[in-house]
């Protein structure tokens, strides 16, 4: 690990102040219960049950093939199994050097994508966002397809995107369906957006120093092996150095600290993300524009007999 001009009584190593780590083994153990009762929600009735006439039931009949809510169930149950799966690790006293934080990211992503979704009120702007990451799945599974040497991948995805354009045609708010992007925004644009969310949401305590985009950048660098996100976050301890070199070589840890930051972010991420859930999918919460939309049917009716099924490919 070489150093710019490192001063003479430079110490390469690094540990964090006493008490620290003390201090986060205490916070994981304060955030496992609240990684419980999200898995509880997702698996019960807070997520299953949608009722009737809420703002994600109606939603429905512009979404087709991506009804009932697969895009962001999808992303909160991702969000979730990265979460569990460091509570798994750490409650068995086991603390990698970075193999938790690319679990992180994940959980923070999934999670922000879910609130990308379901944060807007009205009903136009949730169904755009829902369109582009529709095409986008549709985009990265058709490259994918491509490489696996899978054929008739990118006809797949053109019919994915004829489809949504015939949903926003049924739907004349959104405008001319020639005219609609479908590009998602990027994940730093996602994450700075769910930190936005989180910060106006008076059910989150919000007394971070560090933003959520900052942590994300952070554990984005830690995933892919970065120096610098390395040389930032991780502790450094049994240095060899070499004098002449100013250089050393180095044992390097996490701090079980970092890691509680970290996870308290990540969990507040999906709170963030199930509390909207249960806004929309709760007919409490309806809307004004709710109020004019017409009954709820079913999917099959609303297709009509002279409709084609939908291709089960999309």
């Amino acid at each position: 690990m070489p150093t710019e001009d490192p001063p003479e009584d430079f110490d390469f190593n690094r540990r964090v102040g006493e008490g620290t780590e003390e201090f986060g083994v205490r916070v994981w153990h304060m955030l496992f219960p609240r990684i419980e009762e999200a898995e509880r929600k997702l698996h019960g009735e807070y997520v299953q049950v949608v009722e009737d006439r809420s703002s994600l039931a109606l939603d429905d009949r512009y979404l087709g093939a991506w009804r009932t809510g697969n895009l962001h169930t999808s992303a909160v149950f991702a969000s979730l199994d990265a979460l569990l799966t460091i509570k798994g690790v750490l409650e068995s006293n086991v603390l990698p050097m970075t193999a938790l934080y690319p679990m992180l990211r994940s959980a923070i992503e999934n999670a922000a994508l879910a609130i990308h979704l379901l944060a807007p009120a009205d009903r136009d702007e949730r169904l755009r966002r829902s369109y582009r990451a529709a095409a986008d799945d549709a985009k990265w599974r058709a490259i994918f397809e491509d490489s696996f040497g899978t054929s008739g991948a990118r006809e797949k995805r053109d019919r994915v995107h004829a489809e949504i354009r015939a949903l926003i045609a049924a739907r004349p708010s959104l405008g001319n369906p020639a005219d609609f992007g479908l590009s998602m925004p990027s994940y730093t644009d996602l994450v700075a957006h769910a930190d936005a969310v989180m910060r106006a949401d008076p059910a989150t305590s919000h007394n971070h120093q560090v933003s959520l985009v900052a942590w994300w950048q952070l554990l984005s660098g830690l995933s892919h092996g970065k120096s610098w996100a390395m040389i930032e976050a991780l502790e450094r301890s049994e240095a060899i150095v070499d004098v002449e070199n100013e250089s050393a070589h180095l044992r390097m840890t996490s701090s079980a600290a970092a890691v509680a930051l970290a996870l308290m972010r990540a969990v507040e991420t999906l709170e963030t993300a199930l509390r909207l859930y249960g806004v929309r999918s709760s007919r409490a919460w309806a809307v004004l524009e709710d109020a004019t939309e017409p009954p709820t049917v079913s999917y099959r009716a609303l297709r009509g007999p002279a409709n084609p099924a939908v291709d089960e490919d999309s």
